[in-house]
């Protein structure tokens, strides 16, 4: 659906086509019923239980009719059908765009459908199919190889609610993208969509079955990388404004994380991970405070990651003596995670955290005025790549492109 034509060897064999993709996106964001046509399921061919990270997706002719089939095998005799929908498609069309985000034309084109993943994750109906626990889906999502990550286990691709697929879209741009010329809008609207979806089970009060920590150490792998490379990116952009959407992402899950987390260990685990991780929140306090008290550029934003940063410093403070008063207690100079777990579980009473306002609001996308710029470019460079690629023999037809062209 959303092929162009083959491009690249090594690479997903996908070539952004923004004219689908644009129709796609008119359809989610102007027309409330055209969510219900997303989830409409049909049975697809049999998925392999694995895809391996380090075999590239062969490439598919123009006539294929699903970009997902690009990563499926063909189905034997024996297989198993499974069902999907246009939404299994999609998300594994953008796992495979998303990995190459140097090239402008992949660029636009993954930011169109992150786009498009905003709208959907705003809209109350797609949430309810997205965390619906008897509507599970087997989504093959592309994963670049990478030399410091094992092979994905068989359990990514299990039968799952499409919000679990989604999450690991989010989970693989965030660490997969981490360079020195940093996509900082498309990483702005990637954690975006994953408020979005954390706003919804706040408010629904849905426990989906995720493995959360995956998205909690991309977070943290995120603020330690933009730590790291401080000098290069602070002149680009506001770095302090992307740590504050990743704090306060962190902040939802203190504060709200005991009405939408599966289970009480879950909250557990997630304090675990803050004190376990507490130097890096320690040295963000730290650039965070040091730009507060000057006369820089942010020092706004810089006072804002320091307000932002309170309540996971009041739970490092908190904790940390009391594990190391129980370390001592009894004689061990390094406790394992059970042990630390069960210094959280018996010392919550004593925790005092600040109640922060509008965690769980988030300002609705507006194409307008935001995004017009963006859409007068990619329409013009849709009509370019069309008369590219059209060959128009009949003057009548050649009258009407000519009209077309004309529109600003």
């Amino acid at each position: 659906m959303f092929i162009a034509d083959p491009s690249g060897a090594g690479q997903p064999g996908v070539k952004p086509d923004n004219s689908i993709l644009l129709a796609l996106y008119e359809a989610v964001h102007l027309n409330r019923n055209f969510i219900t046509v997303l989830s409409h399921n049909h049975t697809g061919a049999n998925l392999p239980s694995s895809t391996p990270a380090d075999t590239a997706v062969p490439p598919s002719p123009p006539a294929v009719p699903s970009a997902a089939q690009t990563l499926h095998q063909p189905p034997g005799p024996s297989s198993q059908e499974n069902p999907t929908n246009i939404l299994v498609t999609f998300l594994s069309y953008c796992s495979m765009v998303m990995q190459d985000v140097r090239d402008p034309a992949r660029q636009h084109n993954t930011k169109l459908c992150l786009i498009i993943l905003t709208c959907i994750a705003e809209d109350q109906y797609a949430n309810s199919f997205l965390h619906d626990a008897n509507l599970t889906f087997r989504v093959p999502l592309y994963r670049a190889p990478m030399r410091h990550r094992k092979q994905p286990a068989e359990a990514v691709n299990a039968s799952r609610p499409l919000a679990c697929a989604l999450l690991d879209l989010m989970v693989e741009f965030i660490m997969s993208h981490m360079m020195k010329n940093l996509p900082l809008e498309l990483y702005n609207k990637c954690l975006g969509v994953v408020h979005r979806i954390l706003c919804y089970q706040k408010k629904c009060r849905v426990r989906l079955q995720y493995p959360w920590k995956e998205i909690w150490t991309a977070l943290i792998s995120l603020l330690k990388y933009v730590m790291s490379n401080e000098s290069v990116l602070s002149s680009s952009f506001d770095i302090f404004e992307l740590a504050c959407k990743v704090v306060n992402l962190f902040n939802l899950f203190i504060t709200y994380g005991d009405t939408f987390l599966p289970t009480p260990s879950s909250y557990d685990e997630l304090y675990y991970e803050l004190i376990r991780m507490h130097q890096v929140f320690d040295n963000l306090y730290s650039m965070a405070l040091r730009h507060s008290t000057n006369n820089g550029d942010y020092k706004v934003t810089a006072n804002k990651l320091t307000s932002a940063l309170v309540n996971i410093r009041a739970i490092i403070n908190h904790f940390t003596p009391k594990i190391d008063s129980w370390s001592a207690a009894n004689k061990l100079s390094a406790l394992t995670e059970d042990q630390v777990l069960e210094v959280v579980r018996t010392n919550y009473d004593t925790l005092t955290l600040k109640l922060q306002d509008s965690l769980d609001q988030y300002e609705r996308y507006a194409e307008k005025p935001r995004e017009s710029a963006f859409f007068t470019q990619l329409v013009r460079s849709i009509i370019v790549e069309f008369r590219k690629n059209v060959s128009v023999t009949n003057l009548e037809q050649q009258s009407v492109l000519q009209e077309f062209s004309m529109i600003q």
